[in-house]
């Protein structure tokens, strides 16, 4: 058999899930979707679906709501609900039932115990529609009950017909049936009025007033054990109210049994605790599962950041998922090298700790000049330093960038004294050369990757850097064509370079004044600012 399920939920990760358990399961359901208590109840109302699993906290209309709708509307009423939620306490889980809810399942949601109260509820629903049914054909013959007494008679149902002041007027032959004792002899043991009769006193007498107070119709389910012949038994009984004109004048309550469906519930239940039982022990492996999974993602996350603190992001992101990182071609890139003169021979008076502390402060500040004119460190060779501008983004503003990097770093060095009066760093100068052109970047071998650039810019770089006089930002006759305008710049002639022959060089001593934000020219104002920003 093929059920119709509807899901309300106006979480769209819960409703994904439900439906999701719901098509991985062995039956054929058909589901309708809901994302608010409104659209639930046109769905309900048009499709009659055979279960509905409704959110108790949805817009427009919520679950209680939701329900009392459903259960006033007479092609809805009989439908079984089964209220799914998160957040919900006591009073509204009492207030869930006493709207009509059938049962209540906490999220986040677990399969197994979903498909077992799914079940139950589909297996309860079937057969209340099959009273439901039988109750329709009494309810809709009541008139014509003389002419059909003798169908009434014959049916396993317990059919009884009481007036309005509780008196029992007649029942059929099924009453017989259902209670192994005949109206007769009920009535000599308990009494003809059920409003005062010691059967199922408290029950029978508040559902009875409340027909009679209401006017509609109620049903309520009963356990009979022990009674005469009856061990034990199940039974469904619905209290219809017959109008005479206006008035109520008579009440039939149709008994059903259901003990076998009833029991299949309680069964369910059984199975259901069991499997409760089983679905923590699976949670509590899952848990651990899950911190083992949570230590290796942590682990996996500290070497991604290591990665990436190492290579550019893009260059890290290559090597992870394909286990190796293209080279590319930089039509334009600006490199800078520096080196510490005399660097080798002040060692000697220094511990190995002492030249690594001084080496690392100096290289800290040059990280954070480079950093900040969007310039990627490429390596430290001893006491030499290299970085390129315009990679692994590519831009058109890095000789600009570059120079201005290097002033900066120039001036930390020339104002050494000032900046560090407690002399923490050792007086030490620096040379730097700087070129513009093309390169190629990329990272070569399979361990101990180290992100490079190569090309002939590269040796020119380093040629400016050799030819420089300490304190000075040297610069090849490439640079400073995209320079010129915005830098104040020294020829110093054709100078003879190894392996080179004859190049013509620059000092920069400063941004000229007009672009300049400071008095040593090593700051840009805004006017320069806006220009680097449209190249």
């Amino acid at each position: 058999m093929r059920y119709t399920i509807l899901i309300a939920d106006d979480e769209k990760i819960s409703l994904h899930l439900l439906e999701k358990y719901l098509l991985t399961d062995d039956k054929n359901y058909a589901i309708h979707k809901a994302f608010d208590g409104k659209q639930a109840l046109d769905i309900a109302k048009k499709h009659a679906p055979d279960l509905i699993l409704l959110d108790w906290n949805m817009p427009l209309l919520n679950g209680e709501e939701v329900l009392k709708e459903l259960r006033h509307d007479s092609l809805t009423k009989n439908i079984p609900v089964i209220i799914v939620s998160a957040a919900i306490d006591e009073d509204e889980l009492q207030r869930a039932f006493d709207a009509g809810a059938l049962d209540f399942i906490r999220k986040p949601i677990k399969k197994i115990e979903l498909k077992g109260r799914i079940n139950t509820a589909l297996r309860l629903g079937k057969a209340l529609k099959e009273n439901e049914f039988q109750r329709d054909r009494i309810d809709s013959h009541i008139e014509e009950l003389n002419k059909l007494s003798l169908i009434i008679k014959e049916t396993d149902n317990s059919v009884i017909l009481i007036n309005t002041n509780g008196e029992i007027e007649w029942a059929n032959e099924g009453f017989k049936r259902m209670y192994g004792i005949s109206l007769e002899d009920f009535i000599n043991r308990y009494g003809t009025n059920m409003l005062n009769s010691s059967f199922n006193k408290e029950t029978i007498k508040r559902k009875i007033t409340n027909v009679l107070d209401t006017g509609k119709s109620t049903s309520y389910i009963s356990h009979v054990e022990n009674f005469n012949t009856i061990k034990d038994k199940w039974i469904q009984t619905t209290l219809t109210p017959i109008y005479e004109g206006t008035e109520i004048d008579k009440i039939v309550a149709i008994e059903s049994d259901i003990t076998k469906a009833k029991k299949s519930e309680l069964d369910l239940m059984k199975k259901n605790d069991e499997m409760h039982q089983l679905t923590e022990e699976l949670q509590k492996t899952n848990e651990e599962l899950e911190g083992q999974k949570n230590l290796i993602q942590e682990e996996r996350q500290k070497t991604d950041e290591l990665l990436e603190s190492i290579l550019p992001h893009h260059i890290a992101a290559q090597l992870k998922s394909i286990g190796f990182a293209r080279p590319r071609n930089y039509k334009l890139a600006t490199i800078m090298f520096t080196d510490f003169k005399g660097f080798t021979k002040s060692c000697e008076h220094l511990s190995p700790d002492e030249i690594v502390n001084a080496l690392h402060g100096y290289f800290m500040v040059f990280d954070d000049i480079v950093v900040e004119h969007f310039i990627e460190k490429i390596k430290t060779i001893g006491d030499a330093y290299m970085c390129v501008g315009g990679i692994p983004l590519r831009n058109r503003s890095n000789p600009f960038d570059v120079v201005i990097a290097g002033l900066k770093i120039q001036h930390f060095m020339n104002h050494l004294e000032e900046i560090d009066p407690e002399g923490k760093l050792p007086r030490w100068k620096i040379r730097m050369g700087i070129h513009t052109g093309p390169i190629v970047a990329g990272v070569v071998g399979k361990i101990k990757f180290a992100y490079d650039v190569w090309g002939d810019s590269v040796n020119i770089a380093s040629r400016m850097e050799t030819a420089c006089e300490v304190g000075r930002v040297n610069i090849s006759d490439a640079t400073y064509e995209y320079i010129k305008d915005h830098f104040d710049c020294e020829y110093r002639g054709e100078i003879d370079m190894k392996n080179r022959g004859e190049m013509a060089m620059y000092f920069v001593n400063r941004i000229k004044p007009e672009y300049s934000e400071d008095e040593s020219g090593t700051l840009p104002n805004e006017t320069f600012k806006k220009f680097l920003h449209s190249l």
